[in-house]
């Protein structure tokens, strides 16, 4: 018998347990997303504007983000990871006791909280735990463990949701998120050899800023309106939704790896460049077509443009000295939530007055003009211009 090769036996202990942690995340979302909208229209009956709101409350943590990370810039980054893990869990198990618009705004905020506070931290262990040469490849091998844990928490719905039900699968996707965060403290724990910063805001980040920024438009766009749409206008059905899911997320565990290969090999504008057309294109689809298997193409199409994710990450660190790291991915997160906290209030209130058809039309001017503001990524060109201005003062010195 042929012997398959292992894309993960590079792999070191740390990266290890951090992708068992991305599993419990995976198996997060994999429940929460694929069940959330279907969810909330037959529990409550919810309309865009109170999603627009209810989404907009659970972005609110993401604004703090810059400050609680200054908050636990001394703390071991795995023990962190673990605590922000376990609210997350505790937040999702919580889903099954929500009786109201209200009391379900209030868990989805406390969760909030915790994958806010993962976000920076998991971004910083995945670069600091990958070797150099290879964090991009390293970065879609970890998006792709992500995707098959999201993959196998699909299947978990398809398979026992006319059992569990949403309460059942909700408490079991929190509990399994807790043990993932768990296995962090494992990891190693001993702190950078430099001394990491609280706060960072510096003009030489302003590119990764603002596409963290027109990002926060576009991407809460999608992900607050997208499958509500294709519930609330389409009429598709939970079933329908969890097979979407389920075949998605198949797709984006297998191109993972090539797409981080991708951003290694053509380099970080060229990527984010290819992404922004591909939105743009998507989100026009949204607005002007009604065919629904077309919109379910165009649904996968989105989720497969990830790429710019990890095209974004691979640039700030190739710019960024290692004190600066954490925080700046930290800023850059604010700057995100910033945007992603207006986003579903307009688009709300947007879809109330105008029709749901201006929120895709103008997720595709977002994504032009952050194709636009992309053709100033170029992070030899930073380098290379600090090496010049470092060698002129040491030879004026």
């Amino acid at each position: 018998m042929p012997k398959w090769p292992n894309p993960f036996a590079e792999w070191n202990k740390d990266f290890k347990l951090l992708a068992v942690a991305t599993c419990g995340v995976g198996v997060f979302f994999g429940i929460q997303l694929t069940l959330f909208n279907n969810f909330i229209v037959e529990q409550f009956g919810i309309e865009p504007h109170e999603l627009g709101t209810l989404e907009a409350l659970r972005e609110v943590p993401g604004l703090l983000n810059v400050l609680m990370v200054a908050l636990l810039i001394r703390r071991s980054p795995p023990v962190m990871g673990c605590v922000m893990l376990v609210i997350m869990g505790l937040g999702l198990m919580a889903y099954g006791g929500v009786t109201n618009v209200f009391t379900l705004a209030v868990v989805s905020f406390f969760w909030s909280i915790g994958f806010h506070g993962w976000l920076p931290l998991g971004q910083s262990m995945a670069l600091r735990f990958s070797p150099a040469g290879n964090k991009g490849k390293w970065l879609g091998q970890l998006r792709s463990v992500e995707s098959i844990a999201w993959l196998t928490a699909i299947g978990a719905c398809l398979l026992t949701f006319q059992t569990l039900r949403y309460q059942g699968l909700f408490f079991l996707a929190g509990a399994i998120t807790v043990l993932g965060g768990i296995g962090l403290m494992w990891a190693t724990r001993q702190g950078t050899l430099v001394e990491e910063k609280g706060f960072v805001f510096k003009r030489r980040y302003g590119v990764y800023y603002a596409l963290n920024f027109l990002q926060g438009f576009r991407k809460q766009m999608f992900i607050t309106f997208a499958i509500f749409a294709l519930v609330k206008v389409h009429g598709m059905p939970v079933e329908t939704t969890m097979i979407l899911m389920l075949i998605n997320q198949v797709l984006v565990a297998l191109t993972g790896p090539l797409m981080g290969q991708m951003v290694d090999n053509w380099g970080e504008r060229k990527m984010l460049s290819a992404s922004y057309i591909g939105l743009a294109l998507v989100f026009f689809g949204y607005a002007v077509i009604q065919d629904r298997p077309t919109l379910y193409v165009l649904f996968c199409i989105d989720n497969l443009i990830f790429f710019g994710g990890i095209a974004l990450t691979t640039y700030i660190y190739k710019i960024t000295p290692e004190e600066d790291l954490k925080p700046t991915l930290s800023m850059g997160v604010t700057m995100n939530h910033i945007a992603a906290v207006i986003a579903p209030l307009v688009g709300g209130v947007a879809w109330y007055y105008l029709g749901y058809q201006v929120i895709f039309f103008s997720g595709s001017a977002l994504a032009i003009i952050s194709l636009i503001v992309s053709q100033k990524v170029d992070p030899e060109g930073i380098l290379a211009r600090e090496t010049t201005v470092s060698e002129k003062i040491e030879v004026e010195v």
